[in-house]
């Protein structure tokens, strides 16, 4: 079938979906409620399902050269002392890069434009209907032959379908993320170069430590709510010299303002109603713990461009919604349980190491 597609949302998820179906031979355009589509937040962390995504569209190598493949993972207390170590690569000889947001969405865009894609921005979609139409504040009304809403963890698309079950904030942690120059961390290789979670056990703060590219480092801090000195705003870099003294080249000077925000969750009932349908955070928001938000979001995008065009009329586009779901479902349910368990366990135990991903981790990467 070759049809039409209209979609809300030009992040990771939309983008993927429109420029698969936009190669397939459909027209597709995306509604961008921001004057100029671009991505929120700092670094990224992608593992090999994402990759092989990227490898589908074209775009591996592109995204490849701004990003960055660490020789390990360590996990380290206050003193620098290692309680865990994992090397790369994965077993399986599974990847996991990282890369600056900006780096992975920006090739994402060129791609869908240059399928051919209609990117309308400062369109904000306030809505879908199950006959496959989104609806924009303006009062207009998009008829297509497939509605999509790929719109982000607060979906207008998914709650005008009737499709949310529960979205759960886990009030008990803030974080706080950024990017600093890597030029600031004191060495060239080693530690400085790994993907370090360091942890103080006493004072319940963290600091994951990520280079992302030759020069950009990112940096994720985390404390609880209630720990008003390491998350008053603006940030206090004594405060957390103090906790994490070997990071001081790093932390000596952190942004007044930078990217702060809670772990959520989202359930569904379900991924479709009629013609209009969810991908992404939209369907299946997960703290992210181990890493697999976009992962998962753009593999569950590349699959739902396919179950679409397998579709041989519009008649059968719902029941082709259907069958994708239940194609990728059961590992996205089980991803996301694994990435809110771990908010349970996230701070290491006295004397805990952290050697192993475990296997659910794995078995995601892997899709």
């Amino acid at each position: 079938m070759r049809g039409h597609a209209e979609i809300a949302g030009a992040g990771f998820a939309g983008l993927t979906v429109a420029t698969a179906l936009a190669r397939l031979g459909w027209s597709v355009r995306v509604h961008e409620r921001a004057p100029e589509p671009r991505a929120d937040g700092a670094g990224i962390f992608l593992w090999e399902n994402g990759l092989r995504v990227l490898a589908e569209l074209g775009l591996e190598r592109t995204v490849l050269a701004r990003s960055h493949s660490a020789a390990a993972w360590e996990d380290r207390d206050e003193r620098g002392a290692q309680i865990g170590l994992r090397p790369f690569p994965l077993p399986g000889d599974l990847r996991m890069v990282t890369m600056i947001r900006q780096d992975l969405h920006a090739p994402l865009l060129e791609a869908a434009r240059g399928a051919g894609v209609s990117v309308e921005t400062g369109s904000r979609v306030v809505g879908a209907d199950p006959d496959g139409a989104l609806l924009t504040d303006d009062g207009a009304r998009w008829p297509a032959d497939v509605a999509i809403g790929a719109d982000g963890i607060g979906s207008h698309v998914r709650d005008s379908l009737g499709l949310l079950r529960e979205r759960t904030q886990f009030e008990a942690i803030r974080i706080i993320r950024f990017t600093v120059p890597l030029s600031r961390a004191p060495g060239s290789s080693g530690q400085w170069r790994n993907y370090v979670d360091h942890w103080n056990l006493g004072a319940r703060r963290r600091v994951l430590y990520v280079p992302c590219n030759a020069d950009d480092l990112y940096l994720m801090l985390a404390a609880g709510s209630e720990d008003a000195p390491a998350v008053a705003h603006p940030l206090d870099a004594g405060v957390w010299c103090a906790s994490f003294p070997l990071l001081e080249p790093v932390l000596r000077k952190l942004p007044a303002a930078p990217h702060t925000d809670r772990y959520d969750t989202v359930r569904v009932d379900a991924w479709s109603r009629g013609r209009g349908a969810i991908v992404g955070d939209a369907a299946h928001a997960m703290p992210p713990t181990i890493g697999q938000g976009a992962g998962t979001a753009m593999t569950n995008a590349l699959a739902l461009a396919g179950a679409l065009d397998r579709a041989p009329d519009r008649d059968a586009i719902a029941a082709a919604l259907v069958a994708w779901e239940q194609s990728e479902r059961a590992e996205t349910d089980a991803t996301q349980a694994t990435s809110v368990a771990r908010l349970e366990t996230l701070f290491p135990r006295a004397g805990e190491r952290r050697d192993s991903w475990g296997s659910q981790p794995l078995r995601a990467a892997s899709r």
